[in-house]
């Protein structure tokens, strides 16, 4: 037995409770291992004989496994009755048993003489307040993300200078084109998001800045004159929770703008502002720049800034001002215009009780606030339950579009890319996960995939199969392209969607949305890959796997076909949505949704 691949921790995604009563333990091993058992108690469970206090544990196998690409993850839930657990695990492989306690690897026989069970992995106490609980709604939410100047231009006697047409269907975009996109154009088109059956709005700076992106903050309290004022956030905010639709705000609060008040005066009175400590600065005699956009990027360090940019300079959270100040910010934005959650820019480099008193007011003032944190690696230190309740789910668009767009992977290959992005956090973090294929700061998914539509919808097929919270960039309904971000940002072709262009597209995703909202199989956690047949091994581009809702009735059966080749397809159940299933036949580029329960 390979004791060296075997790994477990009696904290983070290894053990944790799901509930008040229900405690998830989870041990990563090789592959080589045949079966494992968890045997677990509480610490004080047993007897004493002759003085000596004998404690006594429960067995059970854990069957609950997911294959990596070198190893197995093993899971059980238990029920501890008085929130306490003690626990170790035994491992058969080839007719050998291993014991493994957080004092080590035991052979049968050294096991045998153990007395004292001390040396087992603890969880010492179950605590309500330690739980990590997402919000419910958030769970079967569909999210559109909208770049506001880009989206709709809706009347406003405000005329932004440099004002373009609106972009025609196929025309790239530039950094600084102005196309006038407001919130009053939000506003106008909330009817049609509904009809799509979206559920949640996310949007992009909509604060004072230079910028069309908006991520170089100036006023943090006013929203931006090419936008509208703070009134027509209040009415947007309202209107869209009328047509049952959340409002995400996008929180800039690692950097700010060179126009930002704080930095202004740092820039006028050097270490003798007021708040000069607000900031990173390394040596004051930095200098100053007349054009905006020509400055040089800061990579000297005399301060530090958001990439190297020193138009954004780097805001200091470790400063209890400045989080009060940014605080304070979110709180208005709550208190004034009742937003229901926000999405921090940048939350790996803002410092973790910055997060942790962020969440404490939000949740203060909103019970089900949805707090996301754009973090594109592995982000367990922040998904703890006291900090993010989610974050921008990148490895699993990183997983999807890899295996629709890379001829070279299979099947086998995208199931371990999906189960390694399911294990790294707690099932309540995984339920809230923001999935998405494009945002903007990612090239368009079909743009990505040369113009493929039909493999364009495999992808969106199987986004909206898996946990977490469903989001779609704007235009990606009637598959917009765009390249590289600015080019990701183009014009919505308003149009061309009113004189029936994409009608097929706005179909198929308002299907899409529909079957994702009413069938609780396709949003569980529950998912068991299956190979047979024509891919017993998994080495072809053909995906099958099973949707178990959590209550365990419904069963979804997803299939995907990459494979090249024509694949038969089962005569039972009911299909909900397909593309290119001819008699009984899954061609090439084709998926299909079964309800096979």
């Amino acid at each position: 037995m390979n004791l060296s691949a075997i790994y477990h921790q009696a904290f983070d995604a290894f053990c944790y409770p799901l509930d008040n009563d229900n405690l998830e333990i989870t041990i990563k091993t090789g592959k080589d291992v045949e079966r494992v058992f968890l045997h677990w108690a509480d610490p004080f469970n047993g007897e004493r004989h002759d003085g000596e206090f004998i404690w006594k544990s429960n067995c059970v196998e854990m069957t609950g496994r997911r294959e990596l690409q070198e190893h197995f993850l093993w899971s059980a839930t238990v029920t501890p009755p008085a929130k306490r657990c003690r626990y170790f695990f035994s491992l058969e492989s080839q007719g050998e048993t291993a014991y493994f306690l957080e004092t080590g690897f035991y052979t049968e026989e050294q096991f045998s003489r153990i007395r004292d069970f001390t040396g087992c992995f603890t969880f010492p106490w179950m605590n309500p307040a330690d739980i990590n609980r997402t919000p419910e709604w958030a769970e079967s939410a569909v999210f559109y993300q909208i770049f506001p100047s880009r989206f709709c231009r809706g009347k406003s006697s405000f005329q932004p200078e440099g004002l373009k047409e609106w972009g025609k269907y196929g025309e790239k975009a530039g950094w600084n084109d102005v196309y006038g996109g407001n919130l009053q154009g939000i506003i106008d088109r909330l009817d049609y998001l509904q009809s799509l059956g979206i559920t949640g709005i996310y949007m992009t700076p909509i604060n004072q800045a230079r910028s069309q992106h908006k991520y170089d903050t100036k006023d943090y309290l006013t929203v931006d004159e090419s936008f509208g004022t703070n009134e027509t956030l209040r009415e947007l905010v309202k209107k869209a929770h009328e047509h049952g639709i959340k409002i995400v705000l996008d929180g800039v609060f690692n950097h700010c703008g060179w126009d930002f008040f704080a930095w202004q005066d740092v820039l006028k009175n050097r270490q003798n502002s007021k708040y000069a400590s607000w900031f990173m600065i390394n040596d004051f005699n930095f200098e100053l720049h007349e054009d905006y956009w020509k400055m040089h990027n800061s990579w000297d360090k005399k301060y530090f800034s958001f990439a190297f940019a020193d138009f954004m300079p780097k805001l200091n959270t470790n400063n209890p001002e400045v989080r009060e100040y940014l605080i304070g910010v979110s709180e208005k934005w709550v208190r004034d215009y009742d937003i229901d959650g926000i999405r921090m820019d940048v939350a790996n480099e803002v410092s973790h009780l910055f997060v942790q008193e962020m969440r404490k007011a939000m949740l203060a003032l909103k019970k089900d606030f949805y707090f996301i944190g754009e973090i594109w690696h592995n982000a367990q230190p922040w998904l703890r339950g006291n900090e993010f309740d989610s974050v921008m789910n990148y490895p699993l668009q990183n997983a999807i579009l890899g295996f629709c767009e890379d001829i070279h992977t299979n099947a086998k290959d995208f199931e371990f890319a999906i189960n390694r992005c399911y294990s790294m956090y707690s099932r309540q973090t995984n339920r809230v996960l923001f999935n998405q294929m494009d945002s903007h700061d990612t090239m368009r998914m079909i743009t990505r995939f040369e113009s493929n539509a039909d493999r364009a919808k495999q992808a969106l097929a199987l986004l909206f199969s898996v946990p977490g919270t469903t989001c779609i960039y704007y235009g990606t309904e009637i598959l917009l392209e765009g390249g590289n971000d600015p080019d990701n940002r183009r014009c919505m072709p308003w149009k061309e969607i009113e004189e029936g262009r994409f009608d097929e597209t706005l179909s198929f995703m308002k299907k899409l949305i529909l079957l994702r909202k009413t069938h609780p199989a396709l949003r569980s956690s529950i998912i068991q890959f299956n190979y047979g047949g024509e891919n017993a091994d998994g080495k072809k581009r053909l995906i099958r796997y099973t949707k178990t809702a959590e209550d365990g009735g419904e069963k979804i059966e997803v299939t995907v076909n990459c494979s090249g080749k024509p694949v038969s397809i089962v005569n039972d159940g009911t299909v909900l949505l397909s593309k290119k299933l001819e008699n009984g036949k899954l061609l090439n580029d084709g998926f299909m949704y079964r309800l096979i329960q």
